[in-house]
This record gives C-alpha cells, structure tokens and sequence, in this order.
C-alpha cells in the first residue's frame, strides 16, 4: 500500500511530500548503513593491514598521519551508527572509558602549569637563567603532550574497533586482518632472523616485532578456534563448505609462521608471557568444551599459579633492582643501573610522559657510551614517566579487564573465543609489561588497542529489535 507523508530516508528532503514506500525506505535505510560501515571497516582493515609497514618506518611523522588517518575514521563512524548500535557500544566500552580516561587526565596534570608540585628541574632552570620559570610536573610538556596524542590514539582505535566488531559478520573479519598483520610482522622477523640480519631492523623495532609475533600467536591460535568452531556447527546442521577446510588450513598456516618467528627470536621472559596467555585460551577452551563448573575451573588454575609463582621464584633477578626492572630480559648492566638511577630520583608524581628517553642522557656516567636503547622494561618507563602509583593503577586495572574478559567468555554461548583471546592477550602484555618495552612502541600498542576493541565488542551478544 503506498502512502503520502512526509519523508527523511531514502525519499524527499524533510519537509516535502513524496508518494512513499514504507518497506522501500527500510531497505534503503539498511542498504545505506552497510555501505558506510563497509566503508569504516575497511579503513580500520587498511590501518591493521598497514602495521608491518608501520614497525619499518615508524616515527613521529607516520605516527600524525595514524592520528588523522583515525579522526577522519570516527567522524565516518559517528555518522553510520544507528542508535541501537551506539548505545550497546556505550554499554560495552564503560569499563575502558572509566580505565582510560584517568592516565589521560593525570598525563593532562602533568603539561599544565598548576605552579605546585612542580619537578625540582624546573627550580633549577630558573636559578640558572636567573628570572622565573612556570614549571610543570613533566620536565618537557611538548614530549608530554605528543605521548598524550599517541595515547588517545590508541583509545581511538580500540572504540573505532568496538564499533565495527558490535556485529559479528564485521568482528570476523577483524579478527581475520589481525590474523594477516600478525603473520607478515612473523615473516618479517623470519627473514631478519635466517636470511637478512643487520640494521634494517633496528633494536627497538626488532623487541616490538618479537612482541607483536607473541600475541600473534594468540591472535592465529584463535583463528583457528574459530574456523574449527564454524566448521563443527556447520556440519551437525549438515551445511559444511569446501572453503570451511581451506579457511582451517589457512589460519593453521598463519599458526605455525607465527610459532617459527617466534622460536627463532624470543627469549625466556617473552616465552613465559605467551606460554601464560596460550595456557589461559587453553583453558577456556578446555572449561567449556567439556562443561566445568567453579570446582573444575579452581582445579585447573591453582597449578597454573603454582608455577608461576615458582618460576618467578626462581628467576635469577640483579640485586638492589626495583621491581618494575627486575624481570628485564636481555637489557644491558649499564642500561639497567641508569634506569634504576632514574627510577629511584623520580618523583612520585613522574617526569611526565614520553620523557625517559630525554631525561636518560642526565644519568649518564662518564664512561656511558651514547645509547638511544628504549627502557628495559615499560613497567619501569611508566613509573618513571607517570610515577609508581599510577603504575600499580595500570596493573590493576588491566588485571581488572583481564578478568572481565574471561568470564564474560565462559558466559558466552558462542564466539566465546573473541573475549577469551582478548582476556590471554591482556595477561600476556601484563607480563611482558615487566620483562620488556616493546607494548610501548607503535604497532604493539595498536594491534593490542584493537584486540581490546574486538574483545570487549564481542564479550556480550548484541539482541535488538532495530530494523
């Protein structure tokens, strides 16, 4: 039956009549939403896919195309989102925003001149320039103020993702690019590691490379879960594919790339983060697939912690090294005595953000060669750069999410696999947050803003009524 009204989707401008198709204008409305979330999600495709090429020639340059690259990607989202869409992911994402939203505060505190609290570099300046000086918390606010733009960036990210992943079709293939970024970074270090060695790959991009090839091993183990998944089902209601197969084949593939690079370049610090988050996935798989309660699920993880705790025992850890240090993996004597240096000088409230690397130079001893090595350990960056309370904060809250992600993936009736990887990934960045600094380079912290992103978007089903 056809109407005369007035019309905004898919007729007349408002406020003008048109002859009308009521079932027309929903198709044209669905039509028009999934063109532009097509859109969205391949641009968050290209960023993923773009990640290989990112750990080669990263900088602060590429890092303020990301930046624009992800502003014109939020307004595109902003505009395809119906309301149904928006207000799930409002939902979904309140534990990372009330997470979020604090270092981003605190890093905002330390650029701006409040006249107290100020770092004991700043009354030094003035007594050597010989006129005042507003200080600040952080000893450089412009180093400060470009970490706190790489940090919402990355927050950009993980909400552009969970925007994407709110629908299951669409968190496939994130899951799947993920997949590809990780596999291309592993034959990166493959080549560095038999065939290419030199400084093509730097010591910094090579610790986010190993990084990036531990939660890819993660990332293809579930991809092969889920490929496994959709082929079981599919064949109990006797629907199986010929690409089922190939598509198993093919995540095992991206598997046994990511394992290679991995045994190739890790060390025992980074072993024992992955074997960690693998162990976790494990789990979950193994606690649903045969049906545990709370008892089968306390059972399994008391040995898990036991050896843990006696590993970390039994590391053999440098004397008079603070905690943040201690795990560093293969980090230099010298490197590791000027971090503790700086970490026992810095204020509790930090020399701001993104700083380390500027404020290294001043502990340098007379005989210290010039280095531009990263910090041993991200922990220890943090706590020099933000201080050791909001350190622990981040620990937390991680730990918080971590756990979050875990149940929410034993709550789950299916894709269960999307917060359980999430939850593995978490625990794994956690550890290696203490053993290493890749997480802080630029494509470590972007695949784990998306894993996030993908995993809080899938922690819960998505039921609406919206047409």
């Amino acid at each position: 039956m056809r109407t005369v009204r007035h019309c905004d989707q898919g007729g007349a401008p408002i406020g003008l009549t048109c002859v009308h198709d009521p079932f027309q204008c929903k198709v044209s409305s669905r039509k028009s939403h999934y063109s532009h979330m097509l859109l969205v999600r391949n641009l968050l495709f290209a960023l993923i896919s773009a990640s290989p090429i990112i750990l080669l020639f990263d900088g602060l340059i590429l890092q303020g195309l990301i930046a624009g690259f992800l502003a014109v990607s939020l307004a595109a989202t902003a505009a395809a989102l119906r309301p149904g869409e928006a207000g799930f992911l409002v939902v979904i994402l309140r534990p990372l925003l009330v997470i979020a939203v604090v270092p981003a505060l605190w890093i905002l505190l330390q650029i701006i001149s409040l006249g107290i609290l100020v770092h004991p570099i700043w009354n030094s300046a003035q007594m050597a320039v010989g006129h005042p000086i507003v200080g600040h918390i952080t000893i450089d606010p412009a180093l400060s103020l470009i970490a706190l733009g790489q940090y919402l960036s990355l927050i950009a990210v993980a909400y552009l993702t969970a925007a994407i992943a709110v629908d299951r079709q669409r968190a496939e293939w994130i899951l799947f690019a993920l997949t590809i970024a990780v596999t291309f970074i592993s034959l990166i270090v493959i080549t560095h590691v038999l065939f290419l060695r030199g400084p093509w790959l730097g010591v910094s991009q090579r610790i986010a490379a190993i990084e990036c090839v531990s939660l890819g091993t993660i990332v293809a183990a579930t991809a092969c879960i889920r490929a496994i998944e959709r082929y079981e089902t599919r064949r109990a209601r006797g629907q199986t594919e010929p690409n089922e197969g190939k598509a198993i084949i093919a995540c095992g593939v991206a598997l046994l790339i990511c394992v290679t690079a991995f045994a190739l370049d890790a060390n025992h610090e980074v072993l024992f983060a992955t074997g960690y988050g693998l162990l976790t996935l494990a789990y979950v798989l193994i606690i649903r697939r045969f049906g545990l309660g709370l008892l089968g699920t306390a059972v399994m993880t008391v040995p898990a912690i036991w050896i843990a705790g006696v590993l970390v025992t039994a590391h053999p850890a440098p004397r008079d090294i603070s905690l943040p240090l201690t795990f560093a993996g293969q980090s230099s004597p010298r490197l590791m005595s000027l971090s503790e240096r700086m970490l026992d000088d810095a204020p509790i409230l930090g020399t701001g953000a993104g700083t380390f690397a500027a404020l290294a130079p001043l502990y340098r001893e007379i005989d210290d060669p010039p280095s531009d090595s990263p910090a041993p350990t991200a922990a220890g960056a943090v706590a020099i750069e933000l201080g050791k309370p909001m350190l622990w904060l981040i620990v937390a809250a991680t730990i918080g999410l971590m756990l979050l992600l875990l149940r929410a993936s034993l709550m789950r009736g299916r894709d269960s696999f999307y917060p359980a990887m999430t939850g593995s990934c978490l625990l794994t960045l956690l550890l290696m947050g203490f053993t290493s600094s890749g997480v802080l380079e630029t494509v470590p912290a972007l695949l784990a803003s998306t894993v996030l992103g993908l995993g809080l978007a899938q922690r819960t089903s998505r039921k609406t009524s919206e047409p």
